[in-house]
């Protein structure tokens, strides 16, 4: 998304930049300013595909693969820019790199996020503005890309996308213009801090003795008084010391770009390796979102292109890449589109995309960026890449990627296939990008905001932060609301909040959509990957899921939610309570084991307590049984433990719901209610949700109450001893098939395509008979 050239003006009071790296050819005496047109068109190659992927063209499911060609781009131009600084002056300037960034990149992104809190205010669901209002915090902080990774799935089309949630990729860019430019100021003052003896800019030393006085001729006189030598010979061995001298000059310029060159290029690639590795480590296939956006796992990209750019600087390799420009760059679209076909399906990135694809995506990348930045473009492919309309898109592609999402997300062309819709989002987008970038986005970058010294440019940009910043106030679910009230607040007796993980949190718009018919608000205070007890759970190896701190986000957030909604009800549908959990002295507590379920029941009194702190009436959804779509997910060659234990460990669910049972059994503000009888059509678990879901009482119009609950004494429960119908430990009837015979059904046809979460066709009827049975149950006022 940066837009860069190849041309950096120089510092102020410094020596002027070395000559431009790209050898160019006729192409040049067209580009005066030194942008290359050619890099310009790779630009829109990489936009087009976002685009293309987000408003849902058919065969585009890897589209995101434009981010993939834009990281690798930007890395390339700024390790460019950043050798060509540290060659000229021997130094990086921090502050004047980052307000260059400042300049081109603020102005737009201000402009779009403006334009959110205004649709957030005036138009947007109730449930929407608080998580929207952190969206816009985390974005206007450019780390937005790990407010993402938890709080919705770029992926999954359930719903929860947000408008600003394509902002991570440029989190992700942002951070490596901090990270890498301060890597190169720490090696250039280890490595590259003594120059060569005859470092750019130095006279040479005098041929002949020592320095001599002003009017001297430097030449060793003769007895007599005479030079020893006529006017031609001192001129002919001026001419030959001064070429000598030049001779010298260039191959001490050419030796220290190299070393510099060398430097750069090591510490890029050892991060590559680094960072590519993390990517494969991070990787969940059930929750692919930390390891695509995750800065850590994705700066491999962008340093691929900064090895590019240390390679560049030599000769040699300059001489190759002339030579064969037009190979490597039909390479490199061939790569796109080999990436194209085989890197993604339905559901995202394949496995293939973390396990070495995107590394090698990313570094046929790399050869069309360098063919392009060194080709002809009047000729061939670079033709294509710098004809008018497609140079002017890729000049203008940052606005077109930051409007065309949110455009995409109000009109609902994710993931539905609009021909009619689509061709407006993309119309729409190109116009206002357009309109953006002359009159607004160029006058401030080369207006009187560009002379400003550096300090002034960013403590203005700071302060222009801070503005915008207290705007989203108005939306709520930020600090910031506790100054600037948030907007639009319904009656509490009318409000529900909605607690629980992403099964709870998918449901929030269909919930919000039937909740307008009741009159009722609907807001969210879910969190995907997280129960809402609010402690910490971890996989097999003793991690937090998905690398997520549950017990400081989870209570903060529902606090905070229910502190400024005051709802009546409190809806909690969660099923993470069966994960192994940490315990307070962060031992790790093994699900099903008589100190894990003490810890439980400790963590529900305080739960409930924190969730009803205001009036609320807590409604609990017993655990639901996994659907047949798990089997998907879970294989007998790979199942990560909590998947194998919700299927074939069903004493876990069984015990925690009759320990809920209990407890709202003697606690007012409990109620009760069951779900699965809606869409499993068999006992056991996994149940069969094929749909059409069946229908119920409450599909007719009358409420249908879960089950009874008792408000006397009851006999009772302890939490370490099961039911006798369920004990634990004890052998589960297997629904395992024969190693070999194992299905992966692809989820047609299921309510829970993955055995969790609710597939478009079910959500909207799931929702109405939960808000049903919730109102069935709430104490009447």
């Amino acid at each position: 998304m940066t837009d860069l050239t190849l041309q950096q003006r120089p510092p102020a009071g410094g020596p002027p930049a070395p000559p431009a790296v790209a050898v160019r050819t006729r192409a040049e005496l067209h580009q005066p300013s030194g942008r290359l047109d050619t890099l310009d068109g790779i630009r829109t190659i990489a936009v087009m595909l976002v685009v293309l992927f987000h408003v849902s063209v058919p065969g585009m499911r890897a589209g995101f693969l434009g981010v993939d060609v834009f990281f690798v781009l930007s890395g390339y131009l700024i390790t460019t820019l950043l050798i060509r600084e540290v060659d000229a002056t021997g130094k990086i300037d921090l502050p004047r790199f980052w307000a260059r960034r400042m300049l081109r990149l603020m102005p737009a992104s201000l402009l779009v996020i403006a334009v959110v809190i205004g649709w957030g205010v005036l138009a947007a669901p109730a449930y929407q503005r608080p998580s929207l209002g952190a969206d816009v915090l985390w974005s206007l902080l450019y780390v937005g890309n790990w407010r993402f990774i938890s709080s919705s799935s770029y992926f999954a089309a359930d719903g929860t996308q947000s408008p600003l949630q394509h902002v991570w990729s440029l989190a992700v860019e942002e951070q490596f213009y901090l990270g890498w430019p301060l890597i190169l100021v720490v090696a250039t003052l280890l490595f590259l801090r003594r120059p060569p003896q005859h470092e750019a800019g130095r006279a040479p030393r005098q041929p002949h003795g020592p320095p001599r006085a002003a009017g001297e001729t430097g030449d060793p006189v003769a007895p007599g008084g005479d030079t020893g030598h006529t006017p031609v010979l001192m001129d002919v061995s001026g001419a030959l010391d001064a070429a000598a001298a030049r001779r010298r000059h260039a191959q001490d310029r050419t030796h220290r770009l190299r070393r510099i060159a060398l430097v750069v290029g090591v510490l890029a690639a050892v991060h590559v390796v680094v960072s590519a590795a993390a990517l494969w480590v991070l990787y969940d296939p059930a929750a692919p979102d930390r390891a695509y956006m995750g800065t850590d796992a994705k700066a491999f990209e962008p340093l691929i292109g900064a090895v590019a750019a240390a390679v560049m600087q030599t000769p040699r390799a300059r001489r190759f890449v002339i030579r064969y420009a037009e190979l490597l760059m039909l390479t490199g679209l061939l790569g796109i589109l080999v990436g194209i076909l085989n890197l993604a399906d339905t559901h995202g990135p394949k496995q293939l995309y973390f396990a070495g694809g995107s590394l090698v995506f990313a570094m046929l990348c790399a050869l069309l960026v360098v063919g392009a930045a060194f080709t002809r473009d009047d000729f061939g492919i670079g033709r294509i890449l710098a004809w008018g309309p497609v140079a002017y898109l890729g000049r203008i592609s940052y606005g077109i990627y930051l409007w065309h999402w949110p455009l995409a997300v109000w009109a609902g062309t994710h993931p539905q296939w609009r021909p009619a819709q689509a061709a407006g989002v993309v119309a729409a987008t190109i116009a206002l990008a357009a309109l953006s970038f002359h009159f607004f986005e160029q006058p401030i970058r080369t207006g009187r905001p560009a002379a400003l010294p550096s300090w002034q440019t960013l403590s203005t940009g700071g302060v222009t932060i801070m503005v915008v910043a207290l705007s989203s106030g108005l939306l709520g679910g930020t600090p910031i609301s506790s100054i600037v009230p948030a907007v639009g607040q319904a009656p509490d007796d009318k409000t529900v909040v909605v607690v629980g993980d992403s099964v709870a949190r998918r449901l929030v718009p269909a919930l919000a959509q039937q909740g307008l018919l009741r009159d009722l608000t609907v807001l969210n205070a879910a969190r995907g990957g997280c129960p809402a007890l609010g402690i910490n759970v971890v996989g097999d190896d003793g991690a937090l899921v998905n690398g997520v701190d549950c017990a400081a986000e989870v209570p903060k957030s529902q606090t905070e939610v229910i502190a400024q909604a005051r709802p009546s009800a409190v809806l909690w549908w969660s099923r993470y309570e069966l994960a192994d959990r940490q315990g307070e002295t962060g031992r790790i507590l093994k699900a099903g084991t008589p100190a894990f379920w003490e810890a439980q029941r400790v963590s529900l009194a305080t739960t409930v307590d924190r969730l009803s702190a205001t009036g609320a009436t807590v409604v609990i959804v017993e655990v639901d049984r996994v659907g047949l779509g798990i089997n998907g997910r879970c294989t007998p060659a790979s199942c990560p433990g909590f998947l194998r234990a919700l299927r074939d460990n069903d004493s876990l669910r069984t015990t925690w719901n009759a320990m809920v049972r209990q407890y709202a059994a003697t606690d007012t503000r409990v109620r009760l209610v069951t779900m699965d009888d809606v869409y499993c059509r068999t006992v056991g678990n996994p149940c069969s949700d094929l749909l059409p879901m069946r229908r119920t009482p409450a599909r007719a119009g009358t409420a249908v109450p879960g089950p009874p609950i008792s408000t006397g004494a009851t006999s009772p429960v302890r939490p370490d001893t099961p039911p006798a119908t369920a004990p634990v430990g004890a052998p589960q009837p297997s629904l395992w098939p024969p190693l070999g015979q194992f299905p992966a059904p692809d989820g047609s046809g299921l309510a829970r395509p993955d055995g969790s979460h609710f597939r478009e066709e079910a959500v909207v009827d799931v929702a109405e008979v939960l808000l049903d049975r919730l109102q069935a149950v709430l104490p009447r006022r």
